[in-house]
């Protein structure tokens, strides 16, 4: 908030993250297979560190979590997400997100469902690998003691337990949770709300014990290197049924519903002057730059490319146009926004 007669939002409205990530899906479509499937391997690896990470602290406590298993959840809750973090905020791709972003693009009419398909067996495929290859990374180190090594196998005999049925609804459950950190990581315009952002729902579906595909392509990639599970157990048992959950989530729970709610589903106007805004928004997300412009040729105050070349100038702060909310005295000059002390960050995913 600046001053009593003019606040500003660091907050977007649902319906602006909403119509933002199906601009990101229609980026990730438009995409080289090569780079798209790159940044899926590098998100793979991610996927690694903040799930290693959890399971090595929140397995190296007997004394304390024996007896509470709530609290070791808590302790791996806490932990898994930095990987989520690292992913969202440094414009790696995850199947997770591809099964909300992509949809959500062909909903509004910005990809075709044979491109959707093609990111989405990518994105899966890509995660795969780079979470093996962690994997292979980790025993490399010689990081998987023996007490690390039960704490994996636990793992995987659980998840590996349940009916079908029970791991799909579960892998529903999951993406929910983590479309609504893309959501809301969108809606945050600085760092420390995007981590809070991404932050509290991934630890939701940790908690509860939900099925998210990528955590699961190293936490029983893991075991299969190590030579404690095969390799049809953990496709048949586990990752087929919360792929397809996964999938069910995201495209349909929450890009459907909110395509209804606020985009072409429900027949929602949409205003296309803020059109440029949201591709800004996306591209910066993907770690597209946009051309800066020279500050002594910007277009007119009423012009939508002023804002638009001021949000990709590293030397702008203040909030994207969506975000802004203005209580301005009619006749009053509206303040520069380049002196502005507030800084927006775009829709990571």
């Amino acid at each position: 908030m600046v001053g009593a007669d003019n606040m500003t939002s660091l907050v977007k409205g649902p319906k602006e993250a909403y119509l933002v990530l199906a601009e990101k899906g229609r980026l990730m479509v438009q995409e080289s297979s090569l780079k798209f499937f790159g940044q899926c391997v590098m998100a793979g690896c991610y996927i690694g560190f903040g799930a290693h990470l959890a399971v090595v602290i929140s397995g190296a406590m007997p004394g304390i979590t024996d007896e509470n298993p709530g609290l070791k959840k808590l302790i791996f809750a806490y932990l898994f997400p930095v990987n989520l973090v690292l992913i969202t905020l440094t414009g790696g791709v995850l199947y997770t997100g591809t099964a909300v972003a992509t949809p959500a693009a062909f909903f509004e009419r910005k990809a075709s469902l044979v491109d959707v398909l093609r990111c989405l067996v990518l994105s899966w495929v890509g995660n795969l690998l780079g979470s093996l290859v962690f994997a292979g990374f980790i025993l490399w180190c010689d990081l998987l003691d023996d007490r690390s090594q039960a704490s994996f196998l636990s793992i995987a005999e659980k998840k590996t337990s349940a009916r079908f049925d029970v791991t799909f609804a579960r892998g529903i459950g999951c993406n929910w949770m983590v479309s609504m950190a893309v959501l809301l990581s969108g809606q945050a315009q600085d760092m420390f709300g995007k981590v809070v952002a991404i932050y509290l729902p991934i630890s939701t579906f940790v908690m509860l014990g939900f099925e998210h595909t990528p955590a699961n392509f190293y936490l029983l990639g893991l075991t299969v290197e190590a030579g404690d599970m095969s390799v049809i157990d953990i496709l048949l048992k586990n990752l087929l049924p919360t792929t397809l959950g996964n999938l069910v989530a995201g495209a349909m729970v929450v890009a459907g519903s909110y395509s209804y709610f606020f985009g072409n589903l429900g027949n929602t106007t949409i205003s296309e002057a803020k059109e440029p805004f949201r591709r800004l928004q996306a591209k910066r997300s993907m770690g597209i730059e946009s051309v800066i412009e020279d500050p002594e040729n910007q277009p007119a105050d009423d012009d939508p490319k002023r804002y638009s070349s001021r949000l990709s100038s590293s030397s702008t702060c203040a909030p994207s146009i969506s975000s802004r909310i203005s209580f301005m005295p009619e006749g009053e000059e509206r303040p520069d926004c380049r002196q502005s002390q507030l800084c927006a960050i775009g829709l990571a995913a």
